[in-house]
């Protein structure tokens, strides 16, 4: 029994206090952490996101980045705010000057800006990985990447602002709020197109219709403008079909999209060669 007594009592002194490097002694937590003078722990360095883009017309999206748990988002006005491809990487984001419609955390990889989204603007939002409140002490935060910007001043049509989705074995429907389920086809909700077959159950992923191909993302949201999807970039037109061959999204910049509806890039192409972004550039002679 005395022998008992001795180990518990010299136990509970180790878990009461713990030694540091240079032989001081502070008070313990109790768990025993050995602090070394030059590894106390290996410090984390988040990435940042390889892509971001708008999902949908109110839905901003990016790639994951490895080991990080957390994102912060950020949704500006670009109506406010001068920014190029060139200067928005040098641009201090943790300036409150430059403000901010919202400033939100996610553990997600897309963030849902439609009740702060109004007509009349276009928008763009940034984005990094940062560690949660218990990773704080080893983990820093990823740089910041920003977004295209998004032309929100046609945005005004929002078609069936009223109703619910209701979840069933076979798939998703929505019931408007006559409490009718909708039909088959294309139908407007809140701003965004969505797919419905013959049974009412909304479909998503990747579908075809009258010769067109459309991405639905997982949740059924038509995709437009530039999206990506396994690793590779896709452009489709303001009414949702995946375009093909060359595609100039905006006045003098052209991209070129395979018959997949991928992206070519670092290639020559028809005399032009594509940099690794993508953008045509003209050949030096």
């Amino acid at each position: 029994m005395k022998k008992t007594s001795l180990a518990i009592r010299v136990l509970s002194a180790v878990m009461a206090f713990t030694m540091v490097a240079g032989g001081n002694i502070i008070p313990g937590n109790g768990i025993m952490t050995a602090l070394a003078s030059d590894k106390a722990v290996d410090w984390v360095y988040l990435g940042e996101p390889k892509y971001v883009w708008w999902e949908t017309d109110t839905v901003g999206k990016w790639s994951s980045v490895s080991k990080a748990h957390e994102y912060q988002v950020k949704l500006y006005i670009a109506d406010n705010i001068e920014r190029d491809e060139d200067n928005w990487r040098k641009m201090d984001w943790d300036n409150e000057e430059l403000e901010a419609v919202v400033t939100k955390r996610t553990g997600e990889q897309s963030c849902d800006f439609t009740e702060y989204m109004k007509d009349q603007h276009s928008y763009f939002f940034v984005v990094r990985a940062t560690p949660k409140i218990s990773e704080q002490g080893y983990v820093s935060s990823g740089n910041w990447v920003a977004s295209p910007e998004l032309d929100f001043k046609g945005q005004q049509v929002q078609g069936i602002t009223e109703g619910k989705w209701r979840n069933y074995r076979e798939g998703s429907k929505f019931e408007a709020a006559d409490g009718n389920e909708l039909g088959g086809g294309w139908h407007l909700i809140r701003g965004t197109w969505y797919l419905f077959d013959e049974n009412g159950c909304r479909l998503n992923d990747w579908q075809s219709m009258d010769g067109s191909r459309y991405y639905l993302g997982t949740d059924g949201r038509m995709a437009t403008g530039w999206f990506v999807y396994g690793d590779n970039w896709y452009y489709a037109d303001k009414s949702g079909v995946i375009q093909t061959g060359w595609v100039m999204d905006q006045p003098g910049k052209y991209y070129y999209m395979y018959e997949d509806g991928t992206m070519a890039h670092d290639i020559e192409i028809e005399g032009y060669w594509l940099s690794s972004s993508g953008l045509r550039v003209e050949m030096q002679s």
